[in-house]
């Protein structure tokens, strides 16, 4: 009903339950954190005509206006902790997930040096857009957003994205305003480079799988194949990301 494990839930009440935003200095206690963040995740987890406040409020036995509250104050408190979760890993990190890649890759050498990986995905909306509407149709019939999101392999970790660009948007464009891309000198040392599918285009920080009719050649499909070993990872992120 939350969209999250029980365990996962009682963590986010830990990391945020201490924000100020949980503290209004008045003789009126706010509701507890975790009602607070039960509604705002049961919110999310709703779509079309469910996700109406009249419906949510129903359901929580709350205001329309508590869901407003409730959903706000947890949205800045996670928020708050964006830095502390997003963010580049260490040299020590970057070393693991080198040894990670470089055990389950199936061969040595340089290629240990991608230790990120790339791919886009959609953030289905429930409507069309008043607005430019058009520019949101996806190639999978629908309206949505456009999200790139580069992660650690081993373990899934976000390391950086992009969202806002339009349905519409080749995953090459839109990875054009990840971190990874602007400032790909501060992002990546030495040789270090970035997976990703045939999609993206290729540069000196950023390896796709070949497109067709390179991908037919033997040793080409050879290295996709092993490559498409480890960037399942991605998809394993995303499947994480959208629950």
């Amino acid at each position: 009903m939350l969209r999250v494990s029980p365990e996962v839930f009682q963590a986010i009440v830990t990391l945020i339950r201490d924000h100020p935003i949980y503290s209004n200095n008045s003789g009126n206690s706010q509701e507890a954190v975790e009602v607070q963040l039960g509604v705002t995740l049961y919110r999310l987890g709703r779509y079309g005509n469910g996700a109406s406040l009249e419906d949510i409020a129903r359901f929580a036995g709350c205001s329309e206006g508590a869901v407003e509250l409730y959903t706000q104050r947890c949205f800045r408190a996670i928020e708050a902790l964006h830095d502390a979760f997003v963010c580049l890993p260490t040299a020590a990190e970057k070393e693991r997930e080198k040894c990670w890649v470089d055990e389950h890759l199936g061969f040595k050498g340089t290629w240990r040096e991608g230790w990120v990986m790339y791919d886009g995905t959609i953030v289905p909306l429930y409507a069309k857009p008043a607005v430019n509407g058009e520019a949101y149709f996806t190639r999978k019939s629908n309206y949505g957003l456009n999200a790139q999101i580069g992660n650690l392999p081993s373990n899934l970790r976000i390391v950086d994205y992009s969202h806002g660009m339009t349905g519409s948007a080749h995953d090459a464009w839109a990875f054009e305003h990840t971190a990874a891309a602007k400032y790909p000198d501060w992002f990546f040392q030495g040789e270090e480079f970035a997976w990703a599918d045939s999609a993206y285009g290729i540069s000196p920080r950023i390896i796709p799988v070949h497109k067709k009719p390179a991908a037919l050649l033997p040793e080409n499909a050879a290295f996709d194949y092993a490559v498409a070993n480890i960037q399942v990872c991605s998809e394993h992120c995303m499947g994480a990301l959208k629950g």
